[in-house]
């Protein structure tokens, strides 16, 4: 009675393209981002161990040492020109307190480095959650936010101790009266 010569369904084009085009970027993913998505994965892990921690505390500190460096020598030898005595007790506490400011400097951008390590490793992980939801993010932008701030609030700490440095301030204002002495008196012995 029923002779049940049922037909297969056909699929129409659409799904057809549909299904071809989800084949495609499967292929895709796993011939290219499955790797990518991995390393950053790992990366992102491995922004949290002791040895990534050590670079970004020595790249810190490294960094604010060469801030004051420069000017601790540019004071000595100014003061070597002028004749003070290095071994006087005003020359040498005020690079002793140089040399402090130098030190904490140091510190405070190795700690800074050291925070600012932990916060890439939780935006990272951040990234990576994002990723497994299927949300575009910018991954890079942030970590590259964090350096340029770091380098200018050690810059900022450097000249403000310096700044402060009466020894320093003294030496740049005689090298500013000799040098303006000189040009006014200059047309009198000619």
């Amino acid at each position: 009675m029923c002779g049940g010569g049922a037909k297969k369904p056909e699929e129409t084009a659409v799904r057809i393209a549909m299904a071809e085009q989800a084949a495609t970027y499967l292929n895709q993913y796993g011939q290219y981002f499955y790797k990518a998505e991995n390393d950053f994965i790992s990366s992102v892990q491995n922004q949290f161990s002791d040895n990534n921690y050590d670079r970004a505390v020595a790249a810190g500190m490294q960094q604010a040492a060469a801030q004051y460096e420069p000017a601790i020598g540019d004071m000595r030898s100014e003061a070597f020109n002028r004749g003070f005595d290095p071994g006087s007790g005003a020359f040498q506490a005020e690079s002793d307190t140089l040399r402090a400011a130098q030190a904490r400097g140091m510190g405070l951008a190795g700690a800074d480095r050291g925070i600012s390590n932990t916060d890439l490793g939780f935006a990272g992980l951040q990234n990576v959650v994002k990723m497994g939801q299927g949300q575009q993010t910018d991954a890079f932008q942030g970590q590259m936010d964090l350096a340029g701030a770091a380098s200018s609030r050690i810059t900022d700490q450097a000249k403000s101790d310096f700044s402060r440095s009466t020894s320093l301030q003294n030496l740049a204002g005689t090298a500013v009266g000799m040098g303006a002495g000189y040009g006014l008196n200059n047309g009198r012995y000619t």
